[in-house]
């Protein structure tokens, strides 16, 4: 009877490490990988660009002058591009949690084509500011297209900085 009533008792108790606080910790940088590979999936409707952290976006682009674009004025950016010299150098965009690194190149408008074999985004900002890059945070809109047959715009923000 006696153990009965010990094992009644201890029904209350949380479990070892229950209720115990755990310090945040990230998990590992998302793997590089190609445009097919990263949207090898059945379901290609679901897929859209992924907000991206500031390690993910220096695994593949160099420091420099980048560009970004980001769905809402306060969230992470989903695309990332490198500046080099007169034209772009390459891109980030994250897809089903990989990495997937674009060729950039200065379009029209001071926007912006990206592209690898599989996968296009084009960035173009609302107000046309000739060849200037825009330094503060401006409307923009993004299309996002796989050869799959999606294509996704998005109305979202667009902002280039220096280091």
């Amino acid at each position: 009877m006696p153990l009965a009533a010990l094992l009644l008792t201890a029904c209350g108790d949380p479990a070892p490490g229950e209720g115990v606080k755990k310090p945040l910790m990230s998990g590992p940088t998302p793997e590089v990988v190609s445009a097919r590979e990263a949207v090898g999936t059945p379901d290609i409707p679901t897929i859209d660009p992924q907000t991206l952290d500031a390690a993910e976006i220096d695994k593949v682009l160099a420091a420099g002058p980048r560009c970004i674009f980001a769905y809402t004025a306060e969230s992470s950016p989903v695309v990332a591009l490198e500046l080099t010299g007169d034209t772009a150098g390459q891109g980030v965009v994250k897809v089903n949690g990989r990495l997937v690194k674009l060729a950039a190149q200065r379009a029209e408008a001071g926007g912006f084509a990206l592209s690898a074999e599989g996968m296009s985004v084009s960035i173009k900002p609302a107000e046309i500011a000739g060849d200037t890059m825009p330094t503060k945070l401006s409307e923009a809109d993004m299309v996002f297209e796989l050869d799959q047959g999606l294509r996704v715009g998005y109305r979202g923000w667009y902002r280039c900085t220096t280091p």
